[in-house]
């Protein structure tokens, strides 16, 4: 899967405005994992360049020069980002002035269901910013409330929100459907091989009997009794055979490579 564009802060000098560096920056050339914290960094990534020119473009309509100083009140509590002079806007930066300023700014526009995604969202990224992980329910949920809430604000960037909701849906579905190949392909040879004992089994057995119908010894007995135990053996291990974990070499859909596992431990990595 093709990595997006990284996004690139808008940096505005104004005075005293604090400045969000909590959010890590992608760089070209540099190796990131292709999970779904990966997913969810791009996601993040384009959250903010959608709500970038909505939010700045509200703040300065209602508050005109002095909005940047309404920016850095919402980060009052903050000290250590107080003394910086521009704004790296991020998703926290936004997430949390569009929280702070919402009565005030944005309530004009946005309902009280925008609201709840802007709660929703702030609570993801504060998790995903701790390292948590995220499975694919977390990260598509993720990725449909950003969806929303650009989509409410008319972003530009809205088809690329929509094209990872896609993309993280098909790669969902692709590998339940491999999984599930995979577990038919081996049920099959499961009960082919039963099948083949249980032929083996019996020709082999009636073969002994009809050798030695005229001169049925104690050991003919003996070998007979030890071919039925052993195939029965062998039918009973492929009764408890579970799917096997490798599943053979394949492509993974995420990174390209060629695979001899369930998951990638390229990706993983």
């Amino acid at each position: 899967m093709p990595l997006l564009d990284s996004l690139q802060s808008r940096s505005i000098v104004a005075g005293d405005v604090p400045n969000s560096t909590s959010e890590p920056n992608l760089r070209w050339g540099t190796q990131v994992p292709t999970g779904n914290s990966e997913r969810i960094t791009r996601v993040l990534e384009l959250l903010t360049e959608g709500l970038t020119p909505y939010v700045e473009a509200k703040l300065r309509l209602i508050y005109k020069e002095n909005w940047h100083r309404v920016v850095k009140d919402s980060f009052r509590d903050d000290r250590s980002r107080g003394a910086l002079k521009t704004i790296d806007w991020d998703a926290h930066t936004l997430l949390t002035v569009m929280w702070d300023q919402w009565n005030s700014v944005f309530r004009h526009d946005l309902g009280h269901y925008e609201r709840s995604l802007v709660s929703e969202l702030r609570e993801f990224r504060n998790r995903w910013a701790h390292q948590h992980q995220f499975d694919f329910d977390d990260a598509y949920r993720i990725t449909d409330s950003i969806r929303r809430l650009l989509q409410a604000v008319n972003a530009a960037n809205l088809p690329a929100i929509q094209q990872e909701k896609e993309q993280l849906l098909e790669s969902h579905v692709a590998e339940a459907v491999n999984s599930q190949v995979q577990r038919t392909a081996h049920d099959r040879n499961k009960w082919g091989l039963i099948a083949i004992y249980a032929v083996c089994c019996g020709l082999i057995i009636t073969n002994m009997v009809f050798d030695s119908v005229d001169d049925f010894t104690p050991g003919t007995f003996a070998l007979i009794s030890f071919v039925l135990v052993l195939f029965v053996y062998l039918i009973y291990q492929q009764f408890k055979l579970e799917p096997p974990l490798l599943f053979g070499p394949r492509e993974c859909h995420r990174c390209h490579r060629i695979v001899y596992r369930k998951s990638c431990p390229y990706c993983e990595g």
